[in-house]
């Protein structure tokens, strides 16, 4: 690790991804190791690689990562089949200081949350490869009057879980939703 800052630092990043992937060899999920690839990878125009390597930093909880992909990657889409998550009973884990935890249910393309002792419903618009939005019903937005509109990108599936990045407005959220 320390051979691959000196070579970040002298911006030869292909020696710096050659180190990256020796210390990966004994620390496969290090996030540190991750970023430093991912964004190596980015800056000598391997950015498929490089914000793939972000997501997995992502998943392994580096928030500098999230930082970099929300800036780099914004158009990378990692077509992912997204179909044993559109119904079922889910924990969501948003990756933040806080790190929220809630649960929701999907059946039928409509998903009920429960947040605050209030039930929050909107029907599912799956836009293809693994982005969705979600359309809050009538009831919701008399609860909500100030309803967010955002689009959520699946980025990375592992087992019962898939990693997401919420993009609403100017501000990128990345949590982790399970199927219970």
């Amino acid at each position: 690790m320390q051979k691959a800052m000196i070579d970040i630092k002298n911006k030869d990043f292909i020696a710096a991804i050659s180190n990256l992937d020796k210390n990966l060899q004994i620390f496969p999920n290090d996030p540190a190791t991750l970023y430093f690839k991912g964004y190596s990878q980015i800056i000598i125009d391997q950015k498929e690689k490089g914000c793939k390597t972000l997501i997995d930093a992502i998943y392994y909880r580096s928030n500098s990562a999230k930082k970099v992909y929300a800036e780099k990657c914004i158009d990378y889409d990692p077509n992912l089949n997204i179909d044993k998550f559109k119904t079922g009973e889910f924990s969501l884990e948003i990756l933040s200081n806080e790190n929220l935890v809630y649960k929701f249910k999907r059946k039928n393309d409509i998903q009920y949350e429960s947040y605050k002792d209030k039930i929050y419903t909107g029907k599912i618009v799956w836009l293809g490869s693994g982005d969705y939005k979600i359309v809050a019903n009538q009831k919701t937005r008399e609860i909500m009057p100030e309803t967010p509109q955002f689009i959520i990108r699946v980025l990375k599936i592992e087992k019962n879980e898939y990693l997401y990045e919420k993009i609403e407005d100017t501000q990128v959220q990345f949590g982790l939703v399970k199927k219970l």
